[in-house]
């Protein structure tokens, strides 16, 4: 019996990927003029809350730098004729909540007549020092207890304060598309490490402890590329940039913050035009951190020599990869680029292939959105992504140059891979959706973006 449902279970599997991915275009999709409009709104709160991302309650009103959302309009156009739309909004949050995604698009819908409200989409930095946007749905409680402090901002509250503050940013952003250009470039800095280590009897844990005398490896791969865009006026002026990283925004625990991020857009503010917008974009990361694992007491010390903190060395070496394309990133702008958005709704596996009960599959419902732009792909996913799977997809995907945006418009938890279930520990245990489920994903994320490249 246990064969037989092994079968079925191969079966459904195979169903679900055939059925849910018929993304066959008849033709390349159309290019046209390209219209860019962006925001950038300050989303600081100047109440205290609470922090979310590290598992224990954090309030707080002080300050280490502000938190932002950059909202980023694309459309193209033939003549009169809209081809293709886009919003896409990237927060200084932990997380992006299906309730705040879904409120951002019927904002959309109900201040843009001339926007398809579906085709936006929020994402994250995974900063550790961002408002919480959490609580329980499903009863009257919060996530962390704040009864006793009422002069703190709840998550529902900053959750409305988010509809007004950004919804504002959303019309700037749209009403103010103007004729554009695109052009891509890639780069490289050390930001995420794999945080997970393997030891001698094959279990793994998530930390640092790389001392103990049965360590035999770091369980996972890296991934420093930095991935950009760069998006110019038809002067050719920059106007603002998207930078793609594998790697959450966690160093900073204490006082509000967009942690890297913060120094990364000030530090490209100063040097290409304090009006330039930069997006940040986490790619699949759930099994990185922004802290070196084997080297520690090494960088420490360059630290003290340097006179910096971690977070500043971090941005610095994300300046530096921008620097180092600049000259590159400026010769080949597109005007007139393919541009292609698709909106993709399935069921994948959860960690139980099938309700033993009824013996059926049991599924979680995920929206990912799936876009090509000239040589570009881009495809988001509501999960802390293990890389591996990052890699797969960038590795299947016939785009030039593959962005992929995690914890983007739900949040289903930590996807981690076969090898990391069988070792165990935080990461690996605390999930929704495992290897079978990770499988059906990065089958649904390659055939939309290849559909794009027909």
């Amino acid at each position: 019996m246990k064969s037989s449902r092994s079968q079925f279970s191969a079966v459904l599997l195979g169903l679900t990927i055939c059925f849910t991915a018929g993304f066959m275009p008849a033709a390349e999709p159309a290019a046209g003029q390209l219209h860019v409009g962006w925001a950038t709104v300050d989303i600081t709160p100047s109440d205290p809350v609470v922090l979310d991302g590290s598992g224990y309650k954090r309030v707080t009103n002080e300050l280490e730098d502000p938190v932002t959302a950059t909202v980023l309009a694309l459309e193209t156009r033939a003549e009169d004729q809209v081809l293709d739309q886009a919003i896409l909004i990237t927060f200084d949050l932990v997380r992006m909540t299906k309730e705040v995604h879904a409120g951002m698009q019927r904002v959309a819908a109900e201040k843009l007549k001339d926007f398809d409200s579906s085709k936006l989409f929020c994402g994250a930095t995974h900063t550790h020092c961002g408002p919480s946007i959490s609580y329980d749905r499903t009863g009257p409680g919060q996530l962390y207890d704040i009864s006793d402090r009422p002069d703190v901002m709840t998550p529902q509250q900053y959750i409305l304060f988010l509809y007004e503050k950004v919804g504002a940013g959303i019309v700037q952003a749209w009403e103010g598309r103007k004729p554009a250009g695109v052009s891509w470039a890639l780069g490289d800095a050390a930001l995420g490490y794999n945080r997970r280590l393997t030891y001698a009897d094959g279990s793994a844990i998530m930390g640092f402890d790389v001392a103990r005398p049965d360590f035999a490896h770091v369980e996972g791969s890296e991934d420093h590329a930095v991935e950009m865009l760069f998006f110019w006026d038809a002067d050719r002026k920059l106007t603002g940039m998207l930078l793609n990283v594998a790697c959450p925004s966690q160093v900073e625990r204490r006082a509000i913050s967009a942690d890297f991020w913060h120094p990364i857009r000030e530090g490209l503010k100063a040097k290409y035009g304090s009006d330039v917008h930069v997006f940040a974009q986490c790619a699949a990361a759930g099994d990185q951190c922004p802290a070196v694992i084997v080297r520690s007491r090494a960088e420490k010390i360059m630290l003290e020599r340097r006179k910096i903190s971690w977070k500043q060395e971090l941005a610095n070496r994300v300046i530096r990869a921008v620097d180092e394309v600049w000259p590159f990133a400026q010769a080949d702008v597109q005007t007139q680029p393919v541009f292609a958005h698709r909106v993709v709704q399935v069921e994948i596996p959860n960690k139980n292939s099938y309700n033993e009960a009824r013996w059926m599959p049991s599924q979680v419902p995920v929206e990912f959105h799936v876009l090509r732009l000239g040589d570009v792909a881009m495809a988001t996913n509501p999960f802390e992504l293990f890389l591996d799977y990052g890699l797969q997809i960038k590795g299947r995907s016939k785009a030039v140059l593959t962005f992929l945006s995690q914890l983007s418009c739900d949040y289903h938890g930590y996807l981690p891979t076969r090898r990391a279930v069988a070792g165990g520990d935080y990461s690996a245990v605390n999930h929704t959706v495992g290897p079978k489920g990770g499988r059906v994903l990065v089958e649904e994320s390659v055939q939309a973006i290849n559909s794009l490249w027909p």
